[in-house]
This record gives structure tokens, C-alpha cells and sequence, in this order.
């Protein structure tokens, strides 16, 4: 800006600006804009130079335009009698001076429609300052209709402004006038939101009844209870079913402020979606966070504002645009009013932000580069405002960017940057709270910077304070924390924290103070525990030249291995910890062994569960070491062999492998676990141990094998049925328990292959008595060839009964297995005798469809025919749909087919030879000739014998028709009288 002119014309009811800028664009090159309209109004923009020009020129057309002006009447701005010019739109009203308590705020809005200033920026005003005095006409504004003209048309925004001022200046004489507008069912709910907040805070006791009458009866009731905890879980479960009714119970909440409350509003800030209804709860809280300067609600909500990526409203980007200005906006505000509760508000916000959450740096197509916090407004506008490395990126836009010439990560400047640097100075206590509190590190830069020069608050510090930042704030933090410390001395707190730090001088600094005051050192147990777990080998060997020969305290000593333990097992799973747990165990081990060997179980088990290998590792070699080592409890070792890490189950086999049979011998459960534990190192390493005692006390074997073979009808690990199995064929073998024959038979049909391998095993034990024949029978075709052999013992044992019932070994030679089929025939031949077979398991062994024992059947029956049986050979036989089968019988039928009757039982198996297709030849001829033969001797046979020589004569192959017509003209010649499907012709010229 080279030069502006400020214009004013008043006449009548006219009140006009004209304001007129010379303004240089680049080197050489100028314009010339103007801008008039209503004062108090938004002008209108113009200019007089479309194209850059020259700076004789821009002058002259600058020149020329206020000089026309002059002359239609305007007079310049703070000419005698010109009034003083508004403050632009939007801009903050006059700041009130210390001295006159504000008056000139209260004027101007006592002046109401002659304020020569908006009064929208004015309440804004008397609110960021607190104005108490202002509440008199506050009230009278809230009562009257009077609206400014900047927001003529928006009554409800300037109600909001005024009801927001109120929770700010407001007093008991606001109450009725609150209250009454709180109980208009007319007012916007917002609006009523913001008037219950003005009485909560002005009558704390009212508070709770105002917000108590906002929840459902559920969470009346929850809040009686006064758990912080419950009431937030039923707050969440409200919010999944009625986002309205949790709207009403967040805001009640809110009104009633205290611990239990506090808990629930925020559980719903933190879960309510920003994408759906629920929105609008995050935007009530929102403005009443605003309103109330609750930092921590309000920078919670600022924060998911910030990390929200969703497209669509409630929170859109470009209400998520506005948002983010606003936050910075209300902040600047605070800053410029000088209030102490800028920095409350702004550390809360800072505190939500940590390097996790910085993005990639980039640049924009324009050549813009942006920093890795560069899409964090409010975060930067804080830190940045008065930065020579960042720059707001576009005014309506919320990102910051690198200046140009700047370098990519620029490091902190030594001068100070951030926004309104003397509120930060008043308050070093919330900066000290964000050097040990937040995580990034722009904020840690900023903070650290800005309370290094003040030495009289540092020194307030207490120890307790500096060791915690020093072992566990950020780097930053921590460097600056030393510089406190080092120059005090030095005490158990601030050695804690220097030994938990990364900076390597402080660790040497505790290292010289512990070389130089070892006696006391080994007096103090916790000192002892932070030097024997150092991240570092120095510090650790600084503790074994402390206590290596020197006598240390019984208690102390106890002591201080419980407090390194609990170091050890805070520790996480990463490589520099495994590193310094590895170091640390040893130590432990070399110069803390007495105490350890009474460490509790429980104890023992956490470090065997912990996921660094080398706290695992100190398990086992406790365990080993342990005074009282047989009466652990036998999980410790399962828990050792199911370890990820090889070197603690090397550990956990060591020490089972160490176990005596004696005292195993007494924990017949412990055997039974390790037999049956899902973890496969344990099992393996138990099998010599279970052999041993089985061998020496056969009882226990017995007892133990009986428990896994019952174990085996139920569910068990993946590869502990397989084990058990093996134990049974090795080391088992020579106890395998008397079981009941039905849980024999349970096992081999049970759908487990491992049960009925066991079944197998167990198999021998039975008796021929105890299972019946088709029993045997199942058994020999079993898929296990244990059970077979064992089935084939009990068929050999068997004989009497087979004998006595010789139909069941045709189920015993009808199996599927050619083992027990062939064993089955050399049994019946050799042993059972086959003259010891009826006709009826001759037919039940022909019935067979497998073409071997058929073969068997027809040898049995050429073998041990006799005359007396061949009428049941032959019509039972006559059902079996084997070609060969009924060869066999058509050899029988000359011999048994003598009457009409037995036509009459055969006619089914004629039917059934000659239908068949392609086979069969040979037994299709002899039933022909059988029809043809008995079809002649009588009328009734040829009865019986026509209906199935009518049928076939229409369904045989061709090579059948001839005999079977030729058979139908024979029995038409000898009985007319039976009806049959044709009609003899005499040829022609016969007789």
C-alpha cells in the first residue's frame, strides 16, 4: 500500500464512504482500487487501472479520482467535523483501556443504532474481556427488538451474541431473563442451549437440577450412582439407538460439570460420528465449550474437526474450512483481549496433536511447499503467527506453507514465534504442562523456547516434576529437563528420570554421582533396580561395581529385584528393549541371585508370557535356581515350552528333562497334562519322563494310560490324540489298562482314526465271548489292520459258534479287505469245515455280489449238495441277479422243476435270464428248452408259461424270437384253448 485516501459524505439520511488505494503490485508496477457504499455496510470494490501502470501515471489517476470526490462534497477523514470512520466489517471493535473499564465498549452499545462502529464485533469484545459492568445494558439489548443494521434479517444471531456475552458477564440479575428465554418453546435450540449455560455457570448449585431434567431416567439413575464409568457406557449405548435423546443428555451433562458428569460428556465427544445425526451433539458442545473456555472439550472437538476426511454435511469440507478459521479466530480473540484463559484454550488444543499425526510434506502445483503440520490451522496460527519460516497459505483456506527461499524442514529459529508471546510469558505453568505433556515436536520447540529464559519459575521446579519429563517426555523435553537438572544435585528422582532418558550425558552423569557414592547407592533398593536395568551397558556395569562383593541388605535386596522385575515388565517389544532386557537379566542374575530364589509364581508366569525372549530366559534359570522348585506349580512349564522363542523352551525340556520319577510319579494329573498338552515341545519332552514311570511303577502306567485312552472319546489339541497313540505302541505298552468291552468297541467305531487305532491296540483283550459274531464280522472289515488280525484271532477263538450258527461267516468272508477275505475262505475250508455248512449259508455266501466268494459259494454247493436241499438251492438261488448265479441254477433246473407250482415260483428268474442283454447266452438256452419241454406236458403249465412268452416275445433281443414263437405255435397246436398273442394261418393250397 503506497497510499489510500479515506472519504466521508454525510447529508440527510445519506452516510456514504469513498476510499481510494495506490497500490504497488510489483517492482515499477501500480494500480489504483476504490471501494464505497453505506458506512457499516459491506462496500463494493472497484478500480481504475484494469492493467498495471506506471507510478507518474497511478498517481495522477489516484490524484485525479480523490479530487473528484473532494469536489462532489466528500470530506477526508478526520477533517473538523468529519465523524470518525467505522471500523471495518469483521474487524475487532476498539480495545477497552485499563482505565476507563471499557466505557467505549458499553457506549457504543448503549449508542445502539448511532454506534458509529458494527456491534456484532463489539459483544465479541465485551465477551473476550469479561465485562461485568456491561451486563446492564446487555439485559436491555436481550429485551428490546432493536436489531443492528449489519445484521438486519439475522435476529437470532444477534440474540446469540448477546446470550453469549451473558455467559461471560453475566450475573444473578440475568437469571430471570435467561431463564424466561430458556423456557420459550419459540427459541432455537442452540440459542436455548446457550441460555441454560449462562444460569449453569452463574448459579453452580442450580447447575445440576438444569442439566439433571435433560436426562433420561436410565441416566438419572446411572448418575446416582456416582460411577464416572457406567454412566458413560449408557451414555454410548443411548447414542447407538437415540442420537436426539443423547443430544439432550450430552448437553445436561455438560451444564452439571462434575467428576462423574465430566466422564460421560466426554466419552460421547470422543464416539459420536461426525458423518450422520450424531453431528449434532459435536457441534451443541461445541459452541458451549466456546462459550464456557473449556479447553479440553473444545481442543477434543477441534481435533476430530481437524482428522475428519468426510465429504458430505454436517461436516463437509468447507464447513470443516470454516471451522478450523474459527477456532483460530476465537483463540486470537482471547489473545488480543489479554486473557489469561488464551493459553488454557490454546494448550488444550496443542495437547491433541503429536508427530504421529504429520502428514507428508508436498508441493502444490503452484510450487507451494508444505510443511508435515502444514493442514493444522488453529495448531499453527498458535506457533507460527510471527514465523520467518511459515505463512498462511490462502486467507480462505486453513493451511500453512513454507515461505519462499525457505529450505524443506526448516530448524526452529532462535527467536520466538509464536502468536502473543507475553500471555505465554505470564503463564509458565501451562507452558512447563506442554513440555511435559505433548508429543510434538513443533509444540516442544515452541514451549521450550519460550520458558528457557525464565529461570525463576524453572528453579521452582520440583525434582519429581523434572524426572518425569527427563525418563519419559519427548526428546526436546528431555534435553531441556537435563539442562534444569544438571545443575542441581543430584537426588533419586532426577536419576530415575536421567537413566530412563535417551540422552547419553545424563546417563553418564548418574554413572560419575554412583561411582562416587557406591555405599549409598547399595543402601537405596530403588537406585539399585534403575542401575541393574540401565539402557545402557555403562550404567549396568556402573551397578555391578557396586554391589559385585559388597554385603547389601537383605531387605534391600528383595526389594530391589521386585522393583527391577516390574521394570522389566513394563517394557515393550521392541529391538532396543530386547537388547536392554537381554543386558539386564544378566546383571540380575550375576549380582541379585540370593533374592531370586524365592520369587513368587505368579511372578515366574509374567515373565514367561512376556514377549522379549530374555525375560523368558530369566523364567528358566529361576525356576532351576528356585529354593522350593518341586512344588512350582507344573503350568510354569507348559507355559515355558509354548513360548514363541527357542531359548525358552530349550529351557522349559531342561527342566522336565530333570524331573524324578519319583516325585512325577505323585502328580498323575501333571502326567496327563503333559500327555494331552497342546504345545508339542511340551509332550516331547515328557515322553522319556512318562516311559520312565511307567517302567518303574507299573500301577501309575496302568492309571495313566486308562485317563488317556478315555481321553481319547473326547476333543483334545491338535496333535495330542497322534501322541497319545504313540505312548500306547512304545512306552505305554507294557501297561495298557483292562477296559470294558463296550469301550473297546466305543473306540473302533468311534470317528476319531486315533481311537480306533487305540481301539486296535486294546483288541486283544476281548473274548470270544464278549462281542457277538457279526461283531467279528464288522471288525474283520475294518479299515485298521490291528483290528482285522484282532478279528481274525477272535473268529479262530470262536469255531463252536460258528459252527452252531454257520449264516454268520458269510458276513465274515463278505468283506471288503482281500486280507480278511482270503483269511475268511482258508477259515471256513480248513478250520470251521465246510461239511459243517448247511444249504442256508451255502445260498447266504452264493448271495454274495464280490465274484470270489461267489466262486466260494458255488464250490461249497457242488461240494456239499445233496438232493434234500436242492429245492431251497434252487429258489433262493434263482433271485441273484449274477449271470453266473443263474448258470448255476439252470444246471438245477431239469433236476427240481416237476410240477406247475415250481414253474410258478421260477417264473421271476426265467424272466430275469431272458431279458438280459449280451450275456447270458448259455442260460437263456436252457430255460428254453426248459419252457419248451414243460409248456408240452399239460395245459396248466402252458397257462403259467404263456403270459411270460407273450411278454418276452416282445421285449427279447432278435436271437431269442424264433424258439420263443416257435414254443407259442407248439402250445397252440397242443391247447388251443390258452390265449396267446398270435394266430396260425394255414399257408395257401394246404389241406
Amino acid at each position: 500500500m503506497i497510499e489510500q485516501a479515506r472519504l466521508w459524505f454525510r447529508e440527510g439520511t445519506s452516510d456514504k464512504v469513498y476510499e481510494v488505494d495506490l497500490v504497488e503490485i510489483v517492482a515499477g508496477q501500480y494500480v489504483v482500487n476504490f471501494r464505497f457504499g453505506r458506512r457499516g455496510a459491506p462496500l463494493k470494490d472497484g478500480t481504475k487501472t484494469p492493467l498495471p501502470v506506471d507510478a507518474a501515471k497511478a498517481r495522477t489517476i489516484f490524484q485525479k479520482l480523490v479530487d473528484e470526490k473532494l469536489a462532489g462534497g466528500y470530506q477526508p477523514v478526520g477533517a473538523a467535523g468529519a465523524a470518525p470512520a467505522p471500523a471495518p466489517r469483521g474487524a475487532p471493535a476498539p480495545a477497552a483501556r485499563a482505565g476507563d473499564g471499557g466505557n467505549q465498549l458499553i457506549g457504543y452499545l448503549r449508542q445502539g443504532a448511532r454506534s458509529p462502529v458494527p456491534l456484532g464485533p463489539v459483544l465479541w469484545r465485551v465477551a473476550d474481556l469479561d465485562m461485568k459492568e456491561a451486563e446492564p445494558v446487555l439485559l436491555e439489548l436481550l429485551g428490546s427488538t432493536f436489531v443492528p443494521r449489519e445484521l438486519v434479517g439475522k435476529r437470532e444471531a444477534w440474540r446469540h451474541l448477546i446470550v453469549f456475552a451473558l455467559v461471560r458477564c453475566g450475573s444473578s440479575a440475568s437469571v430471570p431473563a435467561l431463564v424466561a428465554l430458556a423456557d420459550d418453546q419459540h427459541t432455537q435450540p442452540h440459542l436455548r442451549d446457550l441460555a441454560r449455560l449462562a444460569v449453569a455457570r452463574i448459579d453452580a448449585p442450580r447447575a445440576r437440577d438444569i442439566g439433571k431434567r435433560l436426562l433420561p431416567r436410565t441416566l438419572q439413575d446411572e448418575y446416582e450412582k456416582g460411577d464416572g464409568a457406567a454412566l458413560a457406557r449408557a451414555c454410548e449405548e443411548l447414542l447407538a439407538v437415540d442420537a436426539m435423546r443423547a443430544r439432550s443428555a450430552a448437553v445436561g451433562l455438560y451444564y452439571m460439570n462434575d467428576a462423574v458428569s465430566r466422564q460421560a460428556v466426554l466419552a460421547i465427544a470422543r464416539v459420536a460420528r461426525l458423518s450422520n445425526a450424531e453431528a449434532t451433539i459435536i457441534r451443541g458442545l461445541f459452541r458451549l465449550a466456546e462459550a464456557r473456555r473449556d479447553g479440553e472439550m473444545y481442543g477434543l472437538i477441534a481435533r476430530r474437526i481437524d482428522a475428519h476426511t468426510g465429504a458430505r454435511k454436517p461436516f463437509s469440507p468447507r464447513t470443516r474450512q470454516y471451522l478450523r478459521r474459527r477456532v483460530a479466530r476465537v483463540l486470537r480473540r482471547l489473545g488480543r483481549a489479554g486473557s489469561p484463559d488464551y493459553t488454557k484454550m490454546s494448550a488444550a488444543l496443542l495437547l491433541g496433536y503429536d508427530d504421529e499425526d504429520a502428514v507428508e510434506p508436498k508441493r502444490s502445483d503452484y510450487n507451494h511447499r508444505y510443511d508435515r503440520f502444514a493442514p493444522f490451522h488453529a495448531f499453527n496460527e498458535i506457533l507460527h503467527k510471527h514465523s520467518p519460516r511459515f505463512q498462511l497459505s490462502h486467507h480462505t483456506l486453513s493451511t500453512w506453507r513454507l515461505r519462499d527461499r525457505v529450505q524443506a524442514d526448516p530448524p526452529a529459529p532462535p527467536v520466538r514465534e509464536e502468536q502473543f508471546p507475553a500471555l505465554w510469558d505470564r503463564d509458565p505453568t501451562t507452558l512447563w504442562d506442554l513440555i511435559s505433556r505433548s508429543g510434538a515436536t513443533p509444540v516442544q520447540q515452541f514451549a521450550t523456547r519460550a520458558l528457557r529464559a525464565n529461570s525463576a519459575y524453572t528453579a521452582t521446579l520440583r525434582d519429581e516434576a523434572l524426572g518425569m519429563v527427563l525418563g519419559t517426555g519427548h526428546i526436546i523435553a528431555q534435553r531441556f529437563a537435563f539442562e534444569i537438572a544438571r545443575t542441581r544435585p543430584l537426588s533419586t528422582e532426577l536419576a530415575r528420570g536421567a537413566l530412563l532418558s535417551e540422552i547419553p550425558e545424563a546417563q553418564q552423569w548418574v554413572v560419575s554421582w554412583v561411582d562416587a557414592n557406591a555405599a549409598a547407592v547399595a543402601a537405596d533398593a530403588d537406585m539399585i533396580a534403575l542401575l541393574v536395568t540401565g539402557k545402557v551397558q555403562a550404567v549396568r556395569e556402573a551397578a555391578v561395581r557396586v554391589l559385585l562383593g559388597r554385603t547389601v541388605s537383605p531387605d534391600v535386596a528383595r526389594s530391589a529385584v521386585i522393583r527391577a522385575l516390574a521394570i522389566l515388565l513394563g517394557l515393550s517389544n521392541t529391538p532396543a528393549n530386547a537388547e536392554r532386557a537381554g543386558g539386564a537379566v544378566a546383571t540380575i542374575l550375576r549380582v541379585l541371585a540370593e533374592p531370586l530364589q524365592d520369587i513368587s509364581p505368579d511372578v515366574l508366569r509374567d515373565l514367561v508370557r512376556h514377549p522379549l525372549a530374555a525375560l523368558g530366559e530369566l523364567a528358566g534359570e529361576l525356576i532351576m535356581r528356585h529354593r522350593h522348585r518341586d512344588n512350582l506349580p507344573v503350568d510354569l512349564i507348559e507355559a515355558m515350552l509354548g513360548s514363541p522363542h527357542a531359548t525358552v523352551r530349550t529351557l522349559g525340556g531342561r527342566l522336565l528333562a530333570q524331573t524324578p520319577p519319583e516325585v512325577a510319579k505323585d502328580d498323575l494329573d501333571a502326567l496327563e497334562m503333559f500327555a494331552l498338552s497342546g504345545n508339542h515341545e511340551l509332550r516331547e519332552a515328557t515322553r522319556v519322563l512318562l516311559g520312565e514311570v511307567a517302567k518303574r511303577y507299573p500301577d501309575v502306567g496302568r492309571a495313566l494310560a486308562a485317563r488317556l485312552v478315555d481321553a481319547l472319546l473326547r476333543a483334545q489339541s491338535p496333535g495330542a490324540p497322534a501322541h497319545v497313540v504313540s505312548l500306547l505302541r512304545n512306552e505305554l505298552a507294557g501297561t495298557l489298562p483292562k477296559m470294558p468291552p463296550a469301550t473297546i468297541m466305543r473306540l473302533i467305531g468311534a470317528l476319531s482314526p486315533h481311537a480306533r487305532d487305540a481301539g486296535g491296540l486294546l483288541l486283544p483283550q476281548l473274548g470270544p465271548d464278549d462281542i457277538g459274531l457279526d461283531d467279528i464280522a464288522r471288525l474283520a472289515g475294518h479299515e485298521y489292520l490291528s483290528v482285522r488280525q484282532g478279528a481274525w484271532a477272535l473268529a479262530r477263538a470262536s469255531i463252536p459258534r460258528y459252527r452252531l450258527a454257520p449264516v454268520a461267516l458269510a458276513k465274515l468272508v463278505d468283506t471288503q479287505w482281500d486280507d480278511s477275505r482270503a483269511f475268511a475262505i482258508g477259515f471256513i475250508r480248513d478250520e470251521v469245515g465246510a461239511d459243517k455248512l448247511g444249504a442256508e449259508a451255502i445260498i447266504t455266501i452264493c448271495d454274495s455280489i464280490r465274484p470270489e466268494v461267489q466262486d466260494l459259494g458255488k464250490q461249497l454247493l457242488y461240494s456239499q449238495f445233496k438232493d434234500t436241499d436242492g429245492s431251497a438251492y434252487l429258489t433262493k438261488l434263482a433271485e441273484h441277479p449274477s449271470t453266473n448265479m443263474q448258470l448255476l441254477v439252470s444246471t438245477l433246473l431239469d433236476r427240481f422243476v416237476t410240477d406247475v407250482d415250481k414253474l410258478k415260483a421260477l417264473a421271476p428268474f426265467f424272466a430275469t435270464v431272458l431279458s438280459q442283454v449280451n450275456r447270458g447266452r448259455v442260460a437263456k438256452e436252457r430255460v428254453m428248452v426248459i419252457l419248451r419241454r414243460e409248456a408240452a406236458k399239460s395245459a396248466e403249465a402252458a397257462a403259467v408259461l404263456a403270459p411270460l412268452l407273450d411278454r418276452q416275445s416282445a421285449t427279447v433281443a432278435i436271437t431269442q424270437k424264433h424258439p420263443i414263437i416257435a414254443t407259442m405255435v407248439d402250445i397252440h397246436h397242443l391247447y388251443p384253448d390258452v390265449p396267446l398273442p398270435l394266430s396260425v394261418v394255414k399257408p395257401k393250397g394246404a389241406a
